[in-house]
């Protein structure tokens, strides 16, 4: 089924904006590649600002029932398999929805500054983020023989939203190497390892199995 012309706009928008910076692109641009007339394209969304509040709006119909869903059932990364492949698996899931949006989390608070819209849906993304990490972090931690004080999960959770909020920044400073896949994998396993920490005497064997996933995951990928 053919996509319509607001589809269209969107989604060509979306990867100009991820491909050359959001600030380097005017909605005349995005007509020029859709091979349209800018009055065709300000027909559907009234200039650069109403399309940047539409590609929010989609990232949130994507994202907040993605990340509701360990806050909303907290055995869905505990049982079956081992909790570390389930997490891998679903932070995999989260990453790669962010990374198609991922202008977005180049520079977050400019954008915030900018749209009243996207500071306050921003916001409520980092919350449940925030909760969507507390859910992670108490699946991996779950069989230690200690319970984790509540103010060290909760530090631990800051540090989780934190690595996944800016991960896809940082990446994109530090890796020439930008394939979705490796981008993904590298994100997921800084955020695992950060666990690690917290695991004891079990630490140096959880970190191994970080490792292990990450390069079945990238052999999966090559």
């Amino acid at each position: 089924m053919s996509l319509k012309t607001a589809e269209k706009i969107l989604l060509t928008a979306r990867t100009l904006f991820n491909e050359q910076g959001e600030s380097n692109i005017t909605a005349s641009d995005i007509a020029l590649e859709l091979d349209i007339s800018p009055g065709n394209l300000y027909y559907h969304f009234k200039g650069k600002d109403s399309i940047h509040l539409a590609l929010f709006a989609e990232l949130q119909r994507q994202l907040v029932p993605l990340l509701a869903t360990p806050v909303d059932d907290p055995e869905m990364l505990a049982e079956g398999e081992s909790s570390m492949e389930r997490c891998w698996l679903f932070l995999t899931v989260v990453l790669e929805q962010m990374l198609e949006y991922r202008y977005l989390y180049h520079n977050p608070p400019a954008l915030m500054a900018r749209y009243p819209e996207i500071d306050r849906g921003f916001r409520r993304l980092l919350r449940l983020s925030h909760a969507t990490c507390l859910a992670v972090a108490a699946a991996l931690l779950q069989q230690q023989s200690e319970d984790l004080p509540e103010r060290r999960l909760l530090t631990l959770s800051d540090t989780l939203t934190l690595n996944l909020t800016y991960w896809l920044s940082y990446d994109a400073l530090s890796n020439a190497d930008q394939r979705p896949d490796a981008v993904v994998h590298r994100g997921v396993l800084q955020l695992l390892a950060t666990v690690a920490p917290y695991m004891g005497q079990d630490e140096r064997r959880f970190y191994d199995e970080c490792e292990q996933l990450y390069d079945r995951m990238q052999r999966t990928n090559d």
